[in-house]
């Protein structure tokens, strides 16, 4: 059967031994979509156990899924999977970036790439269409991405779309990213690009992409698509009470438009408006499908009157009715040398001015540094319009060198290592041997009473930063007065990742003790500093620390909690979820009354492969009241999650449970995914068959996980209940999760997945339902099926 969607070819390439081949998509990997299913098998056929994510052997791979190209509501997604350098133990994971590149790579014939080997020099990868070369980009090497990418373009012309890392992919920090088309990143891949010495893949296609449904059924498909779709994080309810809304939300929506709402910045500003569609009155359109666009505001939401000022547009990824990316023009970023115009979205406005601590943070700075300005009164800037400029060089600067803030794990790390003060303890004892006087009585301990990086810097490496104490450039002073500049110092330190010797950065250097630069330290990522600095262990179990943003478990960010169902998935990955399935349904606006009866319809028997008697209850209030209910919303976000990442889809804004409409009684439609799927490729499936596709590339995840755990660690992976599934101590502190309620919710849970209770590990008879016969075989063979 010819199947539209996929182009049939998947893209092989070995930097090696420079050969370039193509595989049959649908033969070999149609059973897991694309994107990270794709991924995933490639991981399982190819990648034996032991294998780190800095070698030949491993695969990096560019997924793109059956809907991209197709012109499918919000789908512009790449997943980049590996064996990720950020975790400890380079488990499998996934970075997902938006834009044009991948429905390029579509239209130039090909499903993904799989990348191999390692380069003998720097090259870059040209694609268009079906020709494909191995290009030096030996005088590319060093650049940042913003030039390379410009080379690039200026040899393939300026259509073509380019994916790349900069100098922080290249000195292989564990915390660098994938971008393309300026502000679109895959988190934490960059530097298995960087070790195979493959600076960019650039991208052209002239073809198109087959799609199974006539035009006229596709056409409906899509409007009846968008009059279900609401703003960013898919909020159907706009903040301020419209004539035509019903409800206005209380809490986090990021429906902002309003009259008198502009994007200031544009020539001539545009008003974002009311969002009325006043050709067709009704509540079943509450604005016109050309113009939901205009819904999310994010540079008024995330920045106020001096972001919607500054805002020349919302831009936005490939197929998106949305666009949540806030184009900025920002003239004063030109005294620093830098791009008065920049784009970036969520938490890609922060990722290094997070490092920036907060005013009401800092009551001690350390002995000798400058005292915060009494002007700094919002959040450590001096005032809004200096928040959105040092939040653009931020974006500016970290996408050029290619750093991923890991949600800014890594910044709020560093606010609490800076300021925080040693105290006697364990790892602190107030008296040490004299080392002037060997055998003689103890002396105090010197580090008593300075901060956790005067303990772990030497002290020409602190005063290098460090103005008032050793004639340094001043970096701390810069940041406790929120001058941008501290960026510029900051930003490429990181990316240098070297040594104090000036050799390159290495976790087993630092472990031996040999002493690095400030930068160094933080790209090395929270669960490698954890090890190194046991102070910041305790704090990642601290609920002080961890109440508002901190770390789930294992050197993993703490990403849209909520609650159980939300600590349950956070579990269940090798890095932070990355996970909004659950969180948009949320965080709609709409009243929990409402919400219930929405839940209930999506979590009750029969409308999924997941059950529960009572759907309502998945939403029901409490600490210490896991239900069903609220384990089937975990297990339908997980595949949920991962349908959007394979299809590819967005899952910043899907799925589509609720909508705008009040003649819908506010339901959206969970069969969305299936019946474009079904659409497009021809091949019909019901929303339980696709949530089937979407188990069985979770369940083969699983898999991955364990065995490549067991190989670490023999035992881990045959014990995931309790050596993965886990969550630091800070959850349990008081007001926080029951400890017996967590162990209630993991067996609800792998009751609905199909899992073992005792190991958490998928059974054989899990396997055999979903066709991984031979999944199940290589996992008895490893001692792994329960």
């Amino acid at each position: 059967m010819a199947y539209g969607g996929w182009t049939g070819k998947v893209l092989r390439v070995d930097l090696s031994t420079g050969v370039i081949s193509s595989e049959d998509t649908i033969a070999k990997y149609k059973d897991y979509l694309g994107g990270t299913g794709l991924g995933y098998k490639v991981l399982w056929d190819e990648v034996p156990p032991g294998t780190k994510a800095w070698s030949a052997e491993n695969r990096i791979v560019f997924g793109v899924g059956p809907l991209v190209g197709t012109g499918a509501p919000c789908s512009g997604r790449t997943s980049i999977t590996t064996l990720w350098p950020a975790e400890l133990d380079e488990l499998p994971a996934s970075g997902h970036m938006g834009g044009h590149w991948g429905p390029e790579l579509k239209y130039a014939g090909w499903d993904s790439i799989i990348v191999q080997g390692k380069a003998a020099y720097p090259v870059w990868i040209k694609i268009v269409d079906d020709k494909v070369t191995i290009e030096d980009a030996r005088r590319l090497w060093g650049n940042g991405i913003y030039r390379a990418t410009a080379e690039i373009c200026t040899i393939m012309g300026s259509d073509a779309h380019v994916a790349a890392i900069g100098q922080a992919g290249e000195n292989l920090c564990r915390l660098s990213c994938v971008l393309c088309d300026r502000s679109h990143s895959a988190g934490g891949v960059g530097s298995v690009m960087g070790y195979k010495n493959l600076k960019a893949i650039g991208v052209k296609g002239t073809g198109s992409l087959k799609i199974a449904a006539d035009k006229a059924t596709w056409k409906t498909l899509i409007q009846y698509y968008l009059s279900l779709i609401g703003a960013n994080n898919q909020t159907v309810v706009p903040k301020t009470l419209q004539a035509w809304a019903e409800h206005s939300p209380a809490g986090t929506g990021r429906w902002w438009a309003d009259k008198g709402l502009y994007w200031g910045a544009a020539t001539p500003p545009v008003e974002t408006g009311i969002c009325a569609d006043f050709e067709h009155p009704s509540n079943d359109c509450p604005s016109p499908q050309n113009k939901i666009g205009l819904r999310t505001h994010k540079g008024f939401g995330d920045f106020g009157a001096e972001g919607a000022k500054r805002t020349v547009k919302m831009s936005g990824c490939h197929a998106c009715p949305i666009c949540c990316h806030i184009a900025t023009d920002i003239p004063a970023l030109e005294n620093y040398g830098v791009s008065r115009y920049n784009m970036n979205t969520c938490i890609g406005n922060s990722i290094a001015s997070a490092f920036y601590p907060s005013t009401s943070a800092i009551t001690a700075p350390p002995t000798g540094a400058a005292t915060v300005p009494a002007s700094a009164a919002v959040g450590g800037f001096v005032d809004p319009g200096n928040a959105m400029l040092v939040s653009q060089m931020s974006s500016a600067l970290c996408d050029d060198v290619g750093f991923w803030s890991d949600y800014s794990l890594v910044a709020n790390d560093f606010k609490w290592y800076y300021k925080t003060r040693i105290v006697a303890d364990a790892n602190n004892p107030a008296t040490i041997p004299d080392p002037a006087n060997p055998g003689g009585p103890a002396i105090p301990n010197p580090m008593i009473g300075k901060t956790v990086l005067q303990k772990y810097l030497t002290t020409a490496e602190y005063n290098r930063w460090n103005t008032a104490t050793g004639g340094g450039n001043g970096g701390f002073k810069m940041m406790l007065e929120a001058n941008a500049g501290f960026l510029q110092l900051l930003v490429p330190d990181i990316a240098a990742n070297k040594m104090l010797d000036g050799t390159p950065a290495t976790y087993e250097k630092m472990l031996a003790g040999q002493p690095a630069t400030l930068g160094a330290y933080i790209a090395l990522g929270a669960a490698r500093l954890a090890k190194l600095w046991p102070e910041l262990q305790a704090a990642h179990n601290d609920p002080s620390y961890t109440a508002k943003i901190g770390c789930w478990k294992a050197g993993h960010a703490k990403h849209h909690e909520a609650g159980q169902v939300g600590g349950l998935i956070n579990m269940m990955w090798n890095r932070d979820a990355q996970m909004h399935t659950h969180s948009n349904f949320l965080v709609t606006g709409l009243p929990s009354s409402v919400n219930k009866v929405l839940a209930n319809g999506l979590f009750n028997q029969g409308n999924s492969i997941f059950n529960a008697t009572d759907g309502s209850d998945a939403l029901a209030a409490g600490v210490t009241s896991m239900n069903m209910a609220k384990a089937a919303f975990v297990a339908q976000s997980i595949v949920y999650l991962e349908l959007h990442n394979s299809l590819t889809q967005c899952n910043y804004t899907l799925p589509v449970w609720a909508s705008p409409l009040k003649s819908r009684n506010y339901a959206g439609d969970a069969s969305l995914e299936a019946q474009t799927y079904s659409a497009v490729t021809g091949d019909m499936k019901t929303q339980k068959d696709l949530e089937l596709v979407g188990l069985r590339i979770y369940t083969l995840f699983r898999a991955l996980t364990a065995r490549y755990m067991e190989h670490v660690r023999a035992g881990d992976g045959a014990a995931m209940r309790t050596t993965h599934d886990y969550v630091y101590d800070w959850a349990f502190a008081s007001g926080g999760w029951d400890r017996a309620d967590m162990e209630v919710g993991k067996d609800l849970l792998y009751d609905q997945l199909g899992y073992d209770r005792t190991t958490g590990l998928p059974t054989s008879a899990t396997y055999t339902s979903l066709g991984m016969s031979d999944v199940a075989t290589a996992m008895a063979a490893a001692g792994l099926l329960p």
